[in-house]
């Protein structure tokens, strides 16, 4: 789960990009300074750990005892004052002062902003919290606290999305010339999983990317009757944004399905947000397969018999051909 995306040279983010999507040149032209909102981000989130990391070593005992329990747990540091860590630590207030000062910040304030982003951004490190250890949770009920964080997510995220937009979405999703669905790291699976139950109903729906494919060759020949899916929720890669205005230039309709806390940089025709809270350090994300679902039960509908002839014509063929 732990990824790293320190010290991203120039070059190294052309080159990422040149391969995610179509040229170096055409990306730049594209690419807002909030496009890369989510890279700054990340690479000061990270620093944060590898600063204690770095001079780990060198550190009196006290500095190394407070900058352990930093790292263990760096998101705490969101909810507690400097005291607070101190006092939690075993050591003095002083000892905070010093190591604040030999990590070269500003600030406690500062360290606290870094803490906050990281808690954001979704890393599971930062939202691991030292004081509620898991085994709490086992002792109280085993499947309770994920039971009501799982119905709290999906009525959170329905309250908030309007009908009219399922509906929309709906009817783009039954009478759009092509389906393409991009996801990348969790996402790829909610956008596997959302396009194998969109095949049951109709044709010509498309998964990207594929292992070891570059985006470019998805792009071309996008059109107006196209409908372009994308799963956008943390932790994202860079370069989301471009690749959505990429698309919309083509014409075709993007619908975006994110979570509440991701940056919203991405101007789509449709945005579904969904509630991801949990109990523990890993999102929940039954809301997003209840979104799904729903989409699932739209395109069934409006396809009507349609519909039904392709899925009796499948389960033909998997008798004919013994797959089950």
């Amino acid at each position: 789960m732990k990824i790293s995306f320190l010290f991203f040279s120039i070059e190294n983010l052309f080159s990422f990009t040149v391969n995610a999507f179509v040229t170096p040149c055409r990306i730049l032209q594209l690419h807002s300074s909030r496009s890369f909102a989510m890279t700054r981000q990340t690479a000061t989130v990270d620093t944060l750990s590898v600063r204690i990391k770095k001079v780990m070593d060198q550190l009196p005992k006290a500095e190394k005892k407070l900058g352990q329990m930093i790292l263990q747990s760096p998101g705490q540091m969101a909810s507690y004052s400097a005291s607070e860590i101190a006092r939690m630590a075993g050591v003095s207030n002083a000892t905070m002062t010093r190591l604040v000062q030999r990590l070269g910040y500003d600030s406690f304030e500062q360290m606290r902003r870094l803490a906050r982003e990281g808690i954001a951004w979704g890393s599971p490190l930062f939202l691991l919290d030292r004081s509620s250890e898991p085994q709490e949770v086992i002792d109280q009920d085993p499947f309770e606290a994920h039971i009501k964080a799982s119905i709290t997510n999906i009525r959170t995220s329905f309250e908030s999305i309007s009908p009219i937009v399922i509906e929309e979405i709906g009817s783009q999703l039954a009478g759009a010339r092509q389906i393409r669905i991009f996801g990348q790291r969790n996402n790829y699976f909610f956008a596997a999983y959302l396009r194998w139950q969109l095949i049951q109903f109709r044709s010509d729906v498309y998964l990207l990317p594929a292992s070891g494919e570059t985006l470019g060759e998805y792009l071309v020949g996008l059109m107006p009757a196209d409908l372009f899916i994308v799963f956008g929720l943390r932790r994202r890669q860079p370069g989301l944004a471009g690749l959505v205005s990429t698309v919309r230039q083509s014409g075709a309709k993007v619908v975006l399905i994110t979570d509440t806390a991701s940056e919203q940089d991405i101007q789509a025709d449709w945005t579904i947000k969904c509630e991801t809270s949990s109990p523990i350090p890993l999102d929940n994300h039954t809301a997003v397969m209840t979104v799904c679902h729903v989409l699932s039960e739209k395109l069934i509908r409006l396809v009507g018999l349609q519909g039904r002839e392709r899925l009796a014509r499948i389960e033909d063929l998997h008798m004919q051909l013994k797959e089950f």
